[in-house]
């Protein structure tokens, strides 16, 4: 009869593949509103307990981006934010200095209660996805702006327009990504994110 596996033997093999996987210094590939996985958990160590009374430093101010209400998004060495300005949904791209690289048009935006952008950008690898009050969602090639494709979920899904305008991050899994038209034929729909 053979003895029983020493505990030692299991838990060593398991423990060493916890520390391998945990030092993985690879980047989530998809960043969106609250963080990795909506968490609203910033991973980052060594931050400030408390502020100086001064406040932090400022070390650069963005003016005329227009009306809005959704985050901005930073990936790697850029951020994006979205505005309202004479009714059109603009995305803006600026470099961690604050220099605009880019911006777009998304057309016209929510202006009836409430004015401005609402909506916050979800990025995978090169592909920016946007929505607008208006219920437009549209992929934007994140590195020069140029939009790949848009659909618009008023017409396309008979989609109806909430008390405020549409105000929400589209949800990216694996090949699809998905947004709420709202209404009662097509609450919530998947489109292939490519396309």
């Amino acid at each position: 009869m053979s003895e029983p596996p020493s505990m030692i033997k299991f838990i060593l093999p398991a423990f060493l593949l916890l520390m391998l996987l945990s030092c993985s210094n690879s980047q989530p590939e998809v960043y969106e509103f609250r963080g990795f996985n909506r968490s609203g958990i910033y991973p980052d160590k060594g931050l400030l307990k408390t502020w100086p009374a001064e406040g932090p430093e400022e070390l650069w101010t963005i003016e005329n981006l227009g009306r809005g209400y959704g985050s901005p998004l930073f990936v790697e060495d850029r951020f994006y934010i979205t505005g309202e300005v004479d009714s059109l949904s603009l995305l803006h791209c600026f470099n961690l200095e604050g220099e605009k690289l880019w911006q777009t048009s998304l057309g016209k935006e929510w202006v009836t209660s409430f004015p401005g952008s609402r909506s916050a950008p979800t990025v995978v690898d090169n592909l920016l996805y946007i929505g607008t009050g208006m219920g437009n969602l549209f992929c934007v090639n994140r590195e020069d702006g140029s939009i790949a494709w848009s659909r618009d979920f008023a017409d396309d899904f008979q989609g109806q327009f909430p008390l405020h305008g549409h105000s929400e991050a589209a949800v990216v899994m694996d090949d699809k990504v998905f947004w709420t038209p709202g209404g009662t034929k097509h609450n919530v729909v998947a489109l292939d994110r490519f396309t």
